[in-house]
């Protein structure tokens, strides 16, 4: 159906207009439904006949392109055949219940996740629906003995209710847990372990907590202070993961591996940034333009010697290995047991 915000308000009014079990002329319709428009989104052109016409043609079509609407015409005059219809209760076709029960089925991979419990409470009362397919077609890498994600839904409902938390929190590197004032704002996944990103109150600054190290949550009856410290959607732009240095800037890092490795980073980039700047039959050299974290760091490493970073010397000085580098083609043999774990 169209996702025009417009035609989306017009297909509404129609249908209150057909729902108040009289008839209308095309013009009175026009009328109408122009002057809503004027009401709500400060449109002055009104809407034209032929448009309108057109919208009653489609609220008269079947699913999915239209609504399926008893809309009749008789003598000039518009209304619904069935003055009981109405287009914001329109049962749910049996594609719409398969591709629920499909989506449905792909969400109970994630138990920590809010609300699907009772996404299926709901369908079970919807009509037509009988069960989630009991067949696995698709599978996510989860871990459901991962610690900390009991926390998910507490954290989840306290950033959609806009409330302040005190929360108990005990990082591997220090030997006492200690409380912080927190506004939480984002959930993130990374490597199978949940971090929660808002306002420490106190230092006034954003915090990432990893769910595995909290150990308890406490709802306060403080004021909410909104997220107007960073955009989720371009936060994590210029990072590996999930940890953004305070004062930190993109840097090139300029890194060659195994020619093996290679068509594998080829497939799966460290970044988004990766760019490809060379390649012979042993080698290839690439790039990418990141902020450098613990998790940059962690990357580069964990390829041991079939990766080898150049530049900047900063970088170079933090990912070394005992046993050098050899990207000759004898030792890529070696690294093909890498393969499933990268």
């Amino acid at each position: 159906m169209p996702t025009n915000k417009h035609a989306a308000f017009r297909y509404r009014v129609l249908d209150a207009c057909f729902r108040r079990r009289r008839r209308w002329t095309i013009a009175e319709l026009v009328e109408e439904v122009s002057g809503q428009l004027r009401e709500a989104f400060g449109v002055d052109s009104g809407v034209k006949e032929r448009m309108l016409r057109y919208d009653i043609s489609l609220m008269r079509s079947e699913p999915p392109r239209g609504f399926g609407a008893p809309i009749v015409c008789r003598e000039g005059r518009y209304y619904y055949a069935d003055p009981n219809f109405s287009i914001e209760q329109r049962p749910l076709t049996q594609t719409d219940i398969e591709a629920l029960r499909e989506v449905v089925a792909v969400l109970r991979q994630f138990k920590g996740l809010p609300h699907v419990q009772a996404l299926l409470g709901v369908l079970g009362r919807v009509d037509g629906w009988t069960k989630v397919s009991d067949r696995t077609l698709i599978q996510f890498e989860t871990n459901e003995q991962a610690a900390g994600a009991e926390w998910i839904t507490p954290l989840y409902e306290a950033a959609y209710k806009e409330q302040v938390l005190k929360v108990e929190y005990h990082p591997f590197i220090v030997e006492h847990s200690y409380e912080v004032i927190f506004h939480p704002y984002l959930l993130k996944e990374h490597r199978n372990r949940w971090f929660c990103f808002g306002l420490n109150e106190v230092e006034g600054k954003i915090n990432t907590l990893a769910l595995d190290r909290i150990s308890n949550i406490e709802v306060l009856d403080k004021p909410f202070r909104p997220n107007i410290f960073f955009d989720p959607e371009t936060y994590f732009h210029n990072i590996i993961g999930v940890s953004r240095p305070e004062d930190g800037a993109p840097i090139s890092v300029v890194f060659e591996t195994t020619f093996l490795l290679s068509r594998y980073l080829e497939t799966k980039p460290l970044h988004a940034s990766q760019r490809l700047l060379e390649r012979d039959g042993h080698r290839a050299v690439f790039s990418i333009t990141v902020i450098p974290n613990p998790e940059m760091y962690a990357e580069l490493r964990r390829f041991g010697k079939a990766l080898r970073v150049l530049e900047p010397e900063s970088v170079v000085a933090a990912v070394e290995y005992a046993g050098g580098w050899d990207p000759l083609p004898a030792q890529q043999e070696a690294y093909t047991n890498l393969a499933p774990l990268m």
